[in-house]
């Protein structure tokens, strides 16, 4: 394909997803050219950011991020890869433009968990109702309020390899959602987070979802199908255990807590004997900068408190600490202050208000703060 050719593709893609024999043309061209499209994607949000939506740069590490899953997954059959890129091209093509161009986004914008369905749809789950969800008009999966439970089924392995069929469940800062997988697995997500995931497994071998942000795993032991979660950094593998693992876009850290039985951390394109093997109440952490993985004995209720509906803070930065009030209580902070971003502080919150909260650190360090909207700004005051 003719480099002039494909550029205009990609920027009528950008500005108006609608050609389908464009959209073929370049699902072939991404599978082949995957960093560049990556770049393009980029280059659209610098030209398009100029719009002035405040969570733009946030929005964009969540789809570089998402993309590079997908690069990274080692797809056997064309077909399920196209499935990945149409999904992929989906959410770019229409949730770069909704967020750049409208007055809302995805830290305070979306209302209501969503899941995308392999189709493409994008349906919303209500926390009020009680749904159903259907494949070829079949029932693989029933909703009620937060909870939503797919049908215990495999896929049995043949000569020709059915491809799995994938959902990706979609939960809103301020909201957190459950769900059940096909093979018993539960999964907790916290706000902000995504899950991928087929709707039933094979019969022998991995089973692989694909995390951003941060989820609560309680694993059915099989020891023909190891239960492996991929996030941007590292490659989380477990036969039958509980664990918290938190990979938000945001963070400069990748953190696997174990709460009990076993699992083997290693990064996304380590080599198996590379890996880190995790006991109870033990963490491995992943820096950014530092490029690395530490394991330590830690206090693992700090890290699964959120699954109750709490806050729990022991020494952090307040710059760290904003990030995880946005998500709980759906609100966008501005830190105006070097001092005040690198203020400690410990607490403990569940039922309190995101004024409450605010006013529980004053009392700790002073310091100003506005409310309008969804908007919270606090300023730092001078000794």
């Amino acid at each position: 394909m003719k480099n002039k050719h494909i550029k205009k593709i990609i920027f009528n893609f950008f500005e108006n997803p609608s050609n389908p024999d464009e959209f073929k043309q370049l699902a072939q061209w991404v599978k082949d050219n995957p960093s560049s499209f990556k770049e393009s994607a980029e280059l659209h949000y610098l030209i398009t950011r100029s719009l002035g939506q405040e969570n733009a740069e946030q929005y964009k590490k969540e789809l570089l991020s998402k993309f590079d899953l997908l690069v990274r997954s080692k797809r056997k059959r064309r077909q399920a890869w196209l499935r990945y890129a149409a999904i992929f091209i989906g959410l770019i093509g229409i949730s770069t433009l909704l967020l750049l161009r409208n007055n809302s986004s995805k830290t305070v914008g979306q209302q209501e968990v969503t899941i995308v369905l392999d189709n493409g749809t994008t349906k919303e789950l209500s926390n009020k109702d009680a749904s159903i969800i259907t494949r070829s008009n079949n029932i693989i999966a029933e909703q009620d309020g937060s909870k939503i439970v797919y049908k215990k089924v495999s896929i049995e392995n043949d000569d020709l390899g059915e491809p799995l069929v994938y959902n990706t469940l979609n939960v809103p800062y301020g909201k957190k959602f459950e769900i059940v997988l096909s093979d018993g697995t539960q999964v907790y997500l916290n706000s902000g987070s995504s899950l991928t995931y087929p709707t039933a497994f094979y019969a022998s071998g991995p089973r692989d979802v694909e995390l951003t942000g941060e989820a609560y795993f309680t694993v059915e032991s099989d020891s023909l199908r190891p239960f492996r979660v991929k996030t941007r950094e590292l490659d989380t593998k477990v036969l039958g255990t509980q664990f918290n693992l938190s990979s938000y876009p945001d963070d400069e850290t990748v953190q696997v807590v174990l709460v009990e039985g076993s699992l083997s951390v290693k990064r996304s394109n380590g080599s198996e004997a590379s890996h880190f093997l995790l006991k109870p109440n033990q963490m491995a952490s992943y820096s950014m900068d530092q490029k690395a993985i530490q394991l330590t004995d830690v206090d693992v209720s700090r890290y699964i408190a959120w699954k109750e509906g709490v806050l729990y803070f022991k020494n952090e930065d307040f710059i760290h600490i904003t990030k995880k009030l946005e998500r709980h209580y759906n609100v966008a902070i501005e830190i105006r202050g070097d001092l005040l971003k690198s203020e400690r502080y410990t607490g403990r919150f569940k039922t309190e208000t995101i004024e409450e909260v605010l006013q529980g650190f004053q009392r700790i360090k002073d310091f100003a703060y506005k409310i309008t909207n969804d908007k919270i700004i606090l300023t730092q005051k001078n000794d």
